[in-house]
């Protein structure tokens, strides 16, 4: 259940970085930052957006039955979606900048009043990232579908 979740979960935030969201509203004449939702950003709403064809896909596609049952892969897509929507929803990132701010000032490091903004957008990219190459890894390592290795076992058993 899990890891059909964290299957679900990442090819939702894999269709909301491959759908160019804010590039069409800004060639429709829209500012994206006049764009608001309260509680989360514009990435947050792709995400949302993304789950109809998500879900259609995992269906379709059968993923809930091709899914290994364990997978490094799976484990890694679900961590870095999961990073991905934190750092889109205002709530958690405002505690995560907090964090790393602490973080930094803990470390006794004289930095610049940036370097928190540039690391949680490190991290941002790490989780964009991530999230592309384990969600292709998990898609390319699928078990196949059940109903062809049934039509394969009766053809071979016909063949005999």
């Amino acid at each position: 259940m899990l890891r059909k979740g964290s299957v679900l979960l990442g090819l939702t935030v894999l269709l909301s970085l491959l759908f160019p969201l804010q590039f069409l509203l800004q060639q429709g004449g829209v500012d994206p930052q006049a764009v608001q939702v309260p509680g989360a950003d514009l990435a947050a709403l792709s995400a949302v957006v993304a789950l109809v064809p998500a879900r259609v896909l995992f269906r379709h596609g059968q993923l809930a039955e091709r899914v290994p049952p364990w997978s490094v892969w799976a484990a890694v897509l679900a961590c870095c979606s999961l990073l991905y929507l934190a750092l889109h929803v205002q709530w958690s990132l405002a505690q995560l900048a907090e964090a790393v701010a602490d973080g930094i000032a803990a470390s006794g490091v004289s930095a610049s009043p940036s370097l928190p903004h540039m690391a949680v957008q490190a991290l941002e990219l790490l989780a964009r990232i991530g999230v592309l190459v384990a969600g292709v890894a998990v898609l390319v390592r699928l078990d196949s579908p059940p109903d062809e290795d049934r039509r394969l076992t009766s053809r071979w058993s016909r063949a005999k």
